[in-house]
């Protein structure tokens, strides 16, 4: 037997961070990178002939998708119906109920796990016979650990594999809270986990684990991304990382670093295959002249122009004196600034809000206190941002 586990794919994430300075070609690179590595999973499944391939939450980065994304993902799916290899998706935190919206039909091998824990059964051509147990998002938060309503291994079949998008954590935690002795007491084959996006083990046999992302959505996700494909080995599920990212986002270090020349030869030493999105941190103690040029965002400028065209430097720090400062970025600030001015100059609490709101939250939201208490929470979103 030979599966694919993946999870938080999150087609339609709008990459909030990168800033207007970024280069077309390296645009087009991120809105499309999502869909991207989404194909190439895809494309992974029928070259290795898996018997299946699990979505463990998250599909999509909203409830809602665009009727692009839509089609992409029926595309890709029927490729798969193509050639036999069936889907079990769960819908997690950020697409809860999405099957519930206008939505293209789904293709027949799609099997989708109902709100309620459920048990779909797969017998495949060697005549293994396949439980997968699992279940969706019921909302936002989902606080109940749901751990508790999965059965028992059924000893009907060869293997009983867990679909399970939540986190290890205490009845009442917002992400369908669970820990690995839950697990273990099931008596599973398999459990393929969702919403973490770094890959983790929290057991090894039987292998009780996260994918992580298959592409990773901003400076904090770093490294390679994908997903694992899994073999049956001396009856024990063994699951192997595949790398399908098309942006890797990395974090460096240096050091004795004396100008803006010696800056630049360093971060160029850092070789890379991949479009990489670089955040740079100098630990070392620098001359005034290049502390002001960096803070000012000149030296972020200038070396951006020599840069190949598959590396960006994301962010610029330099730690002094105990703090960490940021490299200014004047654009990219002016653009949010602007925009929060004129989303208040037209500010209207009835478009955001919605009839069923009650009474006294509208009132509260049009008046002066209200409006302000929103322009303050809006600024320091544009302050976070650059952190």
């Amino acid at each position: 037997m030979k599966f694919i586990h993946a999870a938080d794919i999150h087609l339609g994430n709008p990459f909030i961070g990168l800033d207007q300075t970024l280069p077309a070609h390296l645009k087009k690179v991120v809105q499309e990178s999502t869909l991207t590595a989404f194909i190439a999973l895809i494309n992974a499944a029928i070259s290795e002939k898996v018997d299946f391939l699990i979505i463990a939450g998250d599909l999509y980065n909203a409830t809602k998708t665009s009727p692009k994304i839509q089609e992409v993902v029926h595309h890709e799916f029927f490729r798969l119906d193509e050639v036999d290899i069936p889907v079990y998706l769960s819908f997690g935190n950020h697409d809860f109920e999405a099957d519930k919206q206008n939505h293209l039909p789904w293709t027949t091998n799609v099997h989708i796990f109902n709100q309620n824990v459920e048990t779909q059964y797969l017998t495949l051509t060697s005549g293994e016979k396949i439980a997968l147990t699992g279940f969706s998002y019921q909302t936002q938060r989902q606080t109940k650990k749901v751990i508790d309503e999965f059965p028992i291994k059924n000893q009907e079949v060869d293997y009983h594999i867990g679909v399970y998008h939540g986190a290890v954590g205490n009845n009442g935690d917002p992400y369908a809270p669970f820990n690995v002795t839950d697990m273990n007491m099931k008596n599973y084959d398999y459990w393929a986990l969702g919403h973490i996006h770094n890959r983790q083990v929290l057991n090894t046999v039987p292998f009780i684990g996260y994918s992580g992302d298959l592409q990773g959505l901003n400076r904090k996700e770093t490294g390679e991304k994908g997903y694992y494909l899994v073999n049956s080995v001396n009856h024990v599920l063994v699951p192997d990382f595949h790398d399908v990212s098309i942006i890797v986002w990395q974090n460096i270090s240096l050091s004795d670093v004396n100008d803006e020349r010696d800056l630049m030869a360093q971060i160029m030493r850092f070789e890379t295959k991949k479009t990489t999105f670089l955040s740079v941190n100098l630990s070392s103690e620098i001359n005034e002249a290049l502390y002001q040029r960096i803070a000012n965002g000149i030296t972020l400028d200038k070396i951006r122009e020599q840069l190949p065209p598959n590396l960006w430097i994301v962010r610029l720090t330099v730690s002094r004196d105990g703090a960490t400062i940021l490299a200014e970025d004047n654009i990219d600030q002016r653009y949010w600034q602007e925009a929060l001015e004129q989303v208040f100059s037209d500010f209207n609490i009835s478009d955001y809000l919605s009839n069923q709101a009650p009474l006294f939250v509208r009132e509260y939201f049009t008046s002066d206190e209200g409006k302000q208490l929103l322009r303050e929470n809006m600024q320091r979103l544009i302050q976070d941002r650059k952190v």
